[in-house]
C-alpha cells in the first residue's frame, strides 16, 4: 500500500543519512578538518557560554559547559563530507533543516559555518583564503536582531582565536557583513556635502543624525554589542579615517572591559561600499538585495 511504500522510502532515507553521518566522522581523520572542527566547537562554546551568562545575569565562570543537541551534531556531521570535498555528490543536494522555532537551528548552521570559515584558512594559507565563504540569505521579515547578534558573536569568537594564532588562521580578520536594503544599513559611505544618489541614506548622514539626536534610528540594525551585550551608544559609531570624508564605519563597544573596545572594533562591516572592498568572510544578506 501507499503507506508501507512511504514507510520504506523514509527508512531508506534514514539509512542514507546515517551513512552520511558515518562519512562525516570519517572525514575527521583529515588533520585540517579535525582542527577546523575543534576550533569551530571551541568558538561556538565560547559564544554560547557568553550568551547564557548574559541571559541569566551570572558570571561566565559559573555557566556550565554548553552541549550540542543530537540533531545539531547530526546535521553538522552529515553535512561534513560534502563541505570538505568539492567533488562530492552531496554538493548536488540541498539539506533542509526543519525544526521548531527556538529548537536550535541557528546554532546548527552557525557551527557548520564556523567549520567552513576555519577550514578555508587552514587549506589555503595567505590571500587565497580571503573573500566570502558563507552567504546567509534571509527574507527581510525573518532577519531578526537576535540571529544577527548570534552570528556576530561567533565571528567575534573566531576573530579573537585568529589574533591568538595568526600563523594558523591568517593575517586578514574574520568579519561579518550586513548586506541589506538601504532602509536598514547604509549603501554608501557619503561625506560632508555629498549630494549624489542615496544622499539621505549614507553612513555619514546616518551617524551624524544619530549622534545629534538619539531618537533617530541607529545607523545599523544592532542595538547591543554582540560580545558583551552592552548597549551601543552614539560614540560607538566612528567614521574614519577622516570623519568628514570617511572610508569606513567602525563599531566600538562602550564597555571598557569588553574585548571590542578602544583600538579593537567589532568585526562588523555594515555599509555596502566597504563590503565590496573588504569581502567579509561571512555575509548576511536579504533576498530583496539580490532581487535589486
Amino acid at each position: 500500500s501507499g503507506r508501507s511504500n512511504a514507510g520504506k522510502d523514509l527508512l531508506a532515507d534514514a539509512a542514507a543519512q546515517a551513512q552520511r553521518i558515518a562519512a562525516g566522522i570519517e572525514a575527521l581523520n583529515d588533520p585540517h578538518v579535525l582542527t577546523a572542527f575543534r576550533l569551530a566547537n571551541r568558538c561556538m562554546a565560547i559564544a554560547a557560554r557568553r550568551r547564557e551568562a548574559q541571559r541569566t545575569g551570572r558570571p561566565i565562570e559559573e555557566v556550565g559547559a554548553p552541549a550540542w543537541r543530537p540533531f545539531q551534531l547530526a546535521f553538522i556531521l552529515l553535512s561534513l563530507r560534502g563541505l570538505v570535498d568539492p567533488r562530492h555528490a552531496d554538493r548536488e543536494s540541498v539539506d533542509l533543516l526543519f525544526f521548531p522555532t527556538g529548537g536550535g537551528k541557528t546554532e546548527a548552521y552557525l557551527g557548520l559555518a564556523a567549520l567552513s570559515l576555519v577550514l578555508r584558512r587552514l587549506r589555503h594559507p595567505g590571500p587565497r583564503s580571503g573573500g566570502i565563504t558563507v552567504l546567509m540569505r534571509y527574507t527581510l521579515r525573518l532577519l531578526t536582531l537576535d540571529q544577527l547578534g548570534r552570528a556576530a558573536a561567533l565571528i567575534c569568537a573566531l576573530e579573537l582565536e585568529r589574533e591568538k594564532d595568526p600563523t594558523l588562521l591568517g593575517e586578514w580578520p574574520f568579519e561579518i557583513g550586513l548586506w541589506v536594503g538601504s532602509a536598514a544599513t547604509p549603501n554608501r559611505m557619503g561625506h560632508q556635502g555629498y549630494t549624489g544618489p542615496g544622499a539621505e541614506h549614507t553612513a555619514y548622514k546616518k551617524v551624524r543624525a544619530y549622534q545629534n539626536n538619539t531618537s533617530k534610528a541607529s545607523p545599523i540594525p544592532l542595538e547591543n554589542c554582540p560580545w558583551c551585550d552592552t548597549r551601543l551608544v552614539p560614540r560607538s559609531f566612528r567614521l574614519g579615517p577622516n570623519p568628514n570624508k570617511p572610508e569606513n564605519l567602525s563599531i566600538i563597544c562602550d564597555n571598557p572591559h569588553c574585548e571590542f573596545t578602544g583600538n579593537r572594533h567589532l568585526p562588523i562591516v555594515a555599509v555596502d561600499e566597504p563590503i565590496y572592498r573588504r569581502l567579509p568572510a561571512f555575509l548576511i544578506a536579504t533576498v530583496d538585495k539580490f532581487a535589486a
